[in-house]
């Protein structure tokens, strides 16, 4: 279970990409471990898998749609960027967006995130700012053609509405009116709606059968110790981390990472950051101990 180093270099630990920022100072390498590096587990490329068989089906009469749901910080949001990352590298016709559109928008892709006190309006809204087109004041029928024509014109094949779970806060009258809204797009454009939320958004879909027969529901199941592939990860969050001597990521360190995050991705990898960042000053590596000490120090601030 031990990550051992090789007899490569000093920093041979080290993904190639980072090596040389173990040198450098302690500003330069905190912000290494602070900037965001995807770390592939099964679950997500499953998830990436099932996004561009959507995006790459021809047009249907129906087009099948999924809702990705887990906990909060549990790796909803990595798993989309990661995508619309993939599909821009296959697509380098995106260059020419803004660096924000580059973020959250690929080619047939749109991806948005679903607003609190949402309605039907603000839903073409919203849609009409990501495809950067105008948004007039208009009646929602009008808005509504106004949606059709520009994810048309952009040749969108595939809608992404994160935290999809928003919904669910509004009256039951407004939530048909929305989730309606969303399945005329899907129909009459031939579009794949993919929602990414919480619980409260499978129970969304499974309240409208039109919607439970259309929608594939797919849990993003929390990481347990049990699972050898999470070894795996946390090996290669380290690689992009640089700290001058290796982690040895045995049983104890495993516990202590777990025991202290409750299982949920986030912050077990927020942990892995706050731990090495403390370690530039100490071991130049991570540790049990050096794990239960930010986290103590964590709580006390919290209950400070």
């Amino acid at each position: 279970m031990a990550s051992q180093p090789s007899d490569e270099g000093p920093f041979s630990h080290l993904h190639p990409d980072v090596v040389h920022l173990a040198t450098a100072d302690r500003s330069v390498r905190k912000a290494a471990i602070l900037t965001d590096r995807w770390v592939s587990y099964p679950a997500a490329e499953d998830a990436i898998r099932t996004l561009f068989e959507l995006l790459e089906m021809p047009p249907r009469l129906r087009m099948p749609s999924v809702l990705f749901w887990a906990g909060s910080n549990m790796g909803k949001s990595h798993i989309q960027a990661r995508f619309l990352a993939l599909v821009h590298d296959q697509h380098p016709s995106a260059n020419d967006l803004t660096e924000e559109s580059k973020r959250w928008r690929a080619e047939g892709v749109l991806r948005f995130e679903v607003n609190d006190e949402l309605t039907e309006k603000r839903l073409y809204i919203d849609i009409l700012k990501k495809l950067g087109a105008p948004r007039p004041e208009a009646t929602a029928y009008r808005l509504q053609d106004m949606v059709l024509t520009q994810l048309r014109a952009n040749r969108i094949r595939m809608v992404i509405p994160d935290e999809i779970q928003r919904i669910t806060e509004l009256r039951v009258r407004d939530q048909r009116i929305v989730l309606n809204a969303l399945k005329y797009i899907s129909n009459q454009l031939s579009i794949s709606i993919v929602g990414f939320g919480s619980g409260e958004a499978r129970a969304l879909i499974n309240s409208d059968p039109h919607l439970k027969e259309r929608f594939e529901i797919v849990a993003l199941p929390p990481w347990t110790k049990k699972e050898k592939w999470v070894v795996e990860a946390v090996k290669e969050r380290l690689r992009f981390i640089p700290l001058r001597k290796p982690t040895i990521v045995d049983r104890a360190l495993m516990e202590a990472l777990f025991f202290h995050s409750g299982s949920i991705v986030g912050r077990l990898f927020w942990l892995i950051e706050q731990s090495s960042i403390a370690a530039l000053e100490r071991e130049e590596c991570l540790s049990a101990q050096l794990i239960e000490d930010v986290a103590r120090r964590r709580r006390r601030g919290e209950h400070g």
